[in-house]
């Protein structure tokens, strides 16, 4: 039982104290609302195209990010496996 506690030991002090980035930290953004009217599209239309630059932009940021989170968790996972075969080796 004391070689159990060693080894989980061992694999728990092998991980990241902290993870980088997790999904749960990326934001998806809001959609925007598409212009009603050809009337509201010429009255608007700078103001909606600002809104969808602005979507664009944090979506481009919400992919980096589940990038980045996707990239974490794939090198915990290699954490993980490298200290259960080592544990066996």
């Amino acid at each position: 039982m004391s070689r159990l506690l060693a080894c989980s030991t061992f694999i728990v002090l092998a991980l990241p104290a902290n993870a980088e980035t997790l999904a749960m930290d990326c934001v998806l953004p809001l959609r925007p609302e598409l212009a009603a009217s050809p009337a509201l599209l010429n009255e608007y239309g700078d103001d909606i195209r600002a809104e969808f630059n602005t979507y664009f932009d944090e979506a481009q940021t919400y992919l980096n990010c589940l990038a980045a989170a996707s990239a974490s968790a794939q090198a915990e996972v290699r954490l993980v496996l490298d200290a259960y075969q080592e544990m066996f080796q």
